[in-house]
């Protein structure tokens, strides 16, 4: 008479299954979160570079017109947040708008060629801490208040600062025209820049961007800073002066320094 399994048996051998399909579980997801991790890791290498890439686009088409150089506003303010460079930047751009307008709900899109571009950081999830977001602003054409208004769009959720420096001439030799005399003329640094008070665009724009991996999405504000891993790019960006341009028949620029396409105060789609 053949002898079957007694219920201690089947428990035992339940076990042994129930062990090891959670061994191999466990090494399962302990792959699956390796090959994350590896591919989070290659893809942070790009992600700090394409957002400069980004902000270097737009300021090499600043919007500059050589018979009034100082009629395109760009602004840059100095700021903080969680005792880090937060800072802000507002200015013209010829660079195609990225976001297109519908024409009159006829189902055209167009682009638009001349854009209000700015940048700025905005908190992030509170339990990230000092983790903030990067957003760009885009108005499509100009309005009024050229450095106010648009869209705002988020680049990058983990951004740990952003410091911005200016490199130019003090204000009573910005009056200079001569190259050759600004040349003699030395450079100085400026946390901050306002063209239409300076008279002029800086000669150099310095972006020094410090960005958080996104794997550590879930780590909370009290983690070891050590377990972070950071990485801080610098980029600098040299935006294009009056005597660089020299303005094509037909462009479209009025000789008195006026804003192609301006819609005087009325911003599209009624912003």
């Amino acid at each position: 008479m053949k002898r079957a399994f007694t219920l201690l048996e089947i428990l035992i051998a339940t076990i042994l299954f129930a062990l090891l399909m959670a061994s191999y579980y466990t090494a399962f997801i302990q792959v699956i979160e390796t090959e994350r991790f590896a591919r989070e890791s290659r893809h942070f290498g790009a992600i700090g570079p394409a957002i400069l890439d980004l902000i270097e686009d737009d300021l090499v088409s600043l919007y500059v017109h050589p018979r009034a150089p100082d009629a395109f506003p760009l602004r840059g303010d100095d700021d903080t947040r969680s005792g880090k460079p937060a800072d802000s930047l507002h200015f013209l751009t010829r660079r195609p708008s990225i976001h297109q307008e519908e024409v009159e709900n006829t189902g055209k899109y167009l682009r638009s060629p001349i854009n209000e571009v700015g940048y700025r950081l905005a908190r992030a999830d509170r339990d990230l801490g000092d983790v903030r977001r990067i957003y760009r602003r885009e108005q499509y054409y100009v309005d009024g208040p050229p450095l106010q208004g648009g869209d705002y769009f988020e680049i990058y959720d983990r951004v740990v600062s952003l410091d911005i420096i200016y490199a130019g001439y003090r204000v009573e030799e910005e009056s200079t025209t001569s190259v050759a005399e600004r040349e003699d003329s030395r450079l100085e640094k400026f946390e901050s820049w306002d063209s239409e008070e300076r008279k002029g665009l800086p000669s150099a724009i310095f972006v020094i961007l410090t960005i958080e991996s996104p794997s550590l999405g879930k780590i909370q504000k009290d983690a070891d800073p050590k377990d972070r891993k950071l990485e801080t790019l610098v980029r600098v960006i040299r935006p294009p002066q009056a005597f660089d341009i020299v303005p094509p028949d037909g462009d479209g620029s009025g000789s008195d320094g006026t804003i192609p396409n301006q819609n005087n105060g009325q911003g599209s789609n009624g912003r």
